[in-house]
């Protein structure tokens, strides 16, 4: 159509093997197989090659293509190792050398020198398409570091959250040790109290102080034995649906005075779990925040989800309070940060409960609810509850 005179089907067979050679590489890459250096190597010589070829059939230097040995550079200095790349920058170096000696002069079908014209156009496609696509490497190079550095940091708050939590672990255990003895003694007290009371209130009274002692040394023997110190009190397999209902009376003896909806039908049929006490205490932690938010109006709901990584378990705690400040949501889970007033809590509790969350490869999100008081939604995937995830 330009009246350009080319080795059509030279040129022909050289497009052809890059298309093949594309193709295949096409097909590798969708085998989700990562490449090695020395495939990379490779197919960048390849296409290097191929491209010299092109060139030498039509002009060599004098192409206004000839640009576009940019974008090999650019490939190479991104793709390889160094001293790979020092190699294939040599290279690069060579072939622009051997098209500038040895090529196939660049002339009209009728024997003539190409146009200046059409010259200066393909040079400014050649510049337009170099420079367009060094652009998008580098943004995508750009793009991924970025990414890189949001995961790095995300793993550094990670790192620290999880020093603060070894640190009160060892603490915790050291108190827990200290406090089975003057419990027991108080859980004697008590059911003396109740044997010998001799009124309805004080018989009341004495059931709810030993309930709590209870529940106070279920705790303590859940975490002897979270650290193996003891015996599991908990774990193993359980529906679902009796891991939550018995979470949530659990925190109905923790807190007699609260009123706690739980609809549980939409996980109908329920998986069977392995039923982790850190799971339940996560959950007993934001249970807990909205009783102290709403003792009379607090609704917990599961159903089934499916997101970009199959199916998961949606949990939503929801509560009538004052809400949460705006401003500070972020900081919820991932400080010892705490919205209730000072003496009430440290916020030790939902940092837990992230750091839980997160093991399972969960996420833990709050907002506030329309007409006031909170939203606490926890997503976790279901292969990571389910007792096949921890055979």
């Amino acid at each position: 159509m330009l009246g350009v005179a080319l080795p059509l089907l030279a040129m022909s067979c050289v497009i052809g093997a890059l298309i093949l050679v594309s193709a295949l590489s096409w097909w590798r890459v969708r085998s989700g197989r990562a490449a090695s250096y020395i495939e990379l190597a490779a197919l960048l010589g390849f296409d290097l090659a191929s491209f010299t070829l092109l060139l030498y059939f039509s002009g060599g230097a004098n192409n206004p293509f000839v640009l576009i040995y940019v974008l090999h550079t650019v490939l190479i200095a991104l793709l390889l190792p160094l001293r790979w790349a020092a190699t294939g920058m040599l290279a690069v170096v060579a072939c622009v050398v051997i098209v500038a000696v040895w090529h196939l002069p660049l002339r009209l079908s009728t024997g003539g020198p190409l146009p200046s014209g059409l010259l200066a156009v393909g040079q400014w496609l050649s510049f337009v398409l170099t420079a367009g696509i060094t652009a998008w490497f580098v943004l995508r190079i750009v793009t991924s570091l970025h990414s890189h550095e949001r995961a790095l940091y995300a793993a550094s708050q990670r790192a620290l959250r999880d020093e603060e939590v070894l640190r009160i672990g060892a603490l915790a255990a050291g108190a827990a040790h200290e406090l089975a003895t003057p419990l027991t003694t108080m859980a004697v007290a008590a059911g003396e109290i109740l044997r010998s009371a001799d009124s309805p209130v004080v018989k009341r009274d004495a059931d709810i102080l030993a309930s709590q002692i209870h529940i106070c040394r279920e705790t303590i023997a859940g975490l002897l034995a979270a650290g193996g110190h003891a015996l599991p009190v908990s774990g193993g397999r359980e529906r679902l649906d009796l891991f939550l209902e018995a979470t949530v009376h659990r925190c109905r003896a923790m807190h007699p005075e609260a009123h706690i909806v739980c609809d549980l039908d939409l996980i109908a049929p329920a998986p069977e779990i392995f039923a982790e006490e850190s799971l339940r205490q996560a959950l007993l932690a934001l249970l807990t925040n909205a009783v102290e938010a709403s003792p009379h109006d607090v609704e917990l709901r599961a159903l089934k989800v499916e997101n970009e990584v199959g199916s998961a378990v949606r949990l939503i705690v929801a509560d009538r309070g004052d809400g949460l400040p705006a401003a500070h949501i972020d900081k919820l889970g991932r400080s010892f940060f705490t919205t209730k007033q000072p003496g009430q809590g440290t916020g030790l509790g939902l940092v837990l409960a992230l750091r839980t969350i997160e093991r399972l490869r969960g996420t833990l999100e709050f907002e506030n609810r329309d007409g006031g008081g909170a939203l606490v939604w926890v997503e976790i995937p279901l292969d990571a509850l389910t007792v096949g995830a921890k055979a």
